[in-house]
């Protein structure tokens, strides 16, 4: 069984984060290790976020990497600076590893303030790294320098400029931000370009389904998909998640990962 791992911070209501990547790994039989950046909760119109010491996340790094041999693995929510740094000098060390990055800018649940100078070290340091990087679009204006991102051409420009900043892959994920009946992602491999569209679901089981997609991603990688072939696979994984999701209150919902199983179980019976 495939080893992977995902550096990223903790949801206490499990909807994203360390929980979901886990999970989905797990569901897509692939092993998952784990080092945790942050711990956040979630409350009323609030994130609440506390960073983990970087001497701690660095022992997590060392004991994983000094004892397993990862070849693929994914970034979610890094935090702050200090913590930025130490991975990228980390992940520098290890340049055969493919790099799934996620770059968790902004939350659906309230916004958070991208300090300049960790945007900075992030798109010039950070960013090629990474063997795909899957930003939505707040996260994607954030790293292009574009103000917003409205229509099917700033996507595309935006990969464009997303890819001038050192990672050859991009896949903008538009989802139901977009006007119009479907949830539209768009992916820039090198010169190809690929729109991947269905239907959109209105529901509010949509907590996670970001990280759950670039997991799904960096398992299907490992067990030997071509990229493409993963990003299409991620995007039905993540739609079925969203449809069977799990309503947390009036406001909150996570994306299922078990969904894809049940619905393969049920398929056979």
């Amino acid at each position: 069984m495939e080893k992977v791992l995902t550096i990223a911070g903790s949801d206490s209501l499990a909807g994203g984060g360390i929980q979901a990547d886990l999970k989905t790994f797990e569901e897509l039989d692939v092993f998952g290790v784990s080092a945790l950046t942050t711990i956040v909760s979630i409350a009323t119109e609030k994130l609440l976020i506390h960073q983990v010491p970087p001497v701690v996340i660095e022992e997590q790094l060392d004991s994983i990497f000094n004892n397993i041999k990862i070849e693929y693995l994914k970034t979610g929510l890094i935090g702050d600076l200090a913590t930025l740094k130490l991975v990228t000098k980390k992940l520098q060390q290890y340049p055969f590893m493919k790099v799934v990055l996620d770059p968790v800018m902004v939350f659906k649940e309230a916004q958070t303030d991208i300090k300049a100078d960790y945007l900075t070290f992030f798109r010039k340091e950070f960013l090629p790294l990474a063997y795909v990087v899957t930003p939505n679009l707040a996260e994607a204006a954030q790293l292009s320098g574009m103000s917003s991102i409205k229509s099917r051409k700033d996507i595309q420009q935006s990969a464009l400029k997303i890819q001038n900043l050192g990672c050859q892959n991009v896949v903008i994920k538009g989802g139901s931000r977009l006007a119009g009946d479907l949830a539209i992602d768009y992916a820039k491999l090198g010169t190809q370009e690929y729109w991947l569209e269905s239907p959109k679901v209105i529901q509010q089981t949509i907590d996670g389904a970001g990280c759950t997609f670039s997991a799904a991603i960096t398992a299907q990688l490992a067990k030997g998909d071509s990229l493409i072939s993963a990003i299409r696979f991620a995007k039905k994984f993540v739609y079925l998640g969203i449809a069977d999701g799990v309503a947390v209150n009036s406001r909150l919902g996570n994306i299922w990962q078990g969904a894809y199983r049940q619905r393969r179980l049920n398929d056979e019976n």
